[in-house]
């Protein structure tokens, strides 16, 4: 291996390392869901461990096979979490009062879990948000409030910065339609809709 291709092969083990702390980092902070770090730790690792052995067998070539594919941007964004369409379930009534978005999800599937929320409600219990896979690529993600839960239907597992969003919208939400949400009944065309923003950026609308 030539001086140039071994200062080109260590160049590249360096950046990968730095990529794969800075990967560690992101997970960390929450702006990843568990399959992109898995995917992404993954491609990085075996990129190291092919620059690595490009160094130890004097192989210049092995670092041009770790370059290809195809660009990590693209396989970030196959995996990252997609907002397609949410459910607000008011627990009084008992009905969903807004869709937004597309939620192309039969009602008795997510109606179990909404029941179960509106029980431990009742009886002031502290409910988690839940995230359930519904095939490979598809996920739920449950979020109770005071007076509603919203289901949210995502392409690919949502990270846990993802999750936090919806949950503080969700608070503004019922913070800025109590009284209304405190009714029997909902009219849903007199509700403030913090979620708009959240259409607009993930839905394009």
């Amino acid at each position: 291996m030539s001086s140039r291709a071994r200062e080109s092969a260590e160049a590249f083990k360096v950046l990968m390392e730095e990529k794969i702390r800075a990967l560690i980092g992101e997970f960390a902070e929450g702006q990843l869901s568990r399959e992109q770090f898995h995917v992404l730790y993954e491609r990085y690792s075996s990129r190291l461990s092919i620059a690595t052995e490009a160094l130890i067998t004097n192989n210049p070539e092995a670092i041009e096979i770790a370059k290809g594919g195809p660009p990590t941007l693209a396989v970030r964004g196959a995996f990252m979490g997609r907002a397609m369409g949410l459910r607000i379930f008011h627990h009084k009534s008992q009905q969903f009062i807004e869709t937004l978005g597309e939620f192309d999800i039969d009602e008795r599937k997510i109606l179990p879990t909404l029941n179960e929320f509106t029980m431990m409600i009742q009886v002031n219990k502290l409910i988690e948000q839940r995230l359930v896979q519904k095939d490979a690529r598809h996920w739920l993600l449950y979020n109770p409030g005071r007076y509603t839960s919203v289901v949210t239907f995502f392409a690919n597992e949502p990270s846990q910065m993802q999750m936090k969003e919806i949950a503080r919208l969700h608070h503004d939400f019922e913070v800025a339609n109590t009284h209304a949400l405190q009714q029997p009944n909902v009219d849903a065309s007199t509700l403030g809709q913090p979620f708009i923003v959240f259409i607009k950026e993930k839905f394009g609308g």
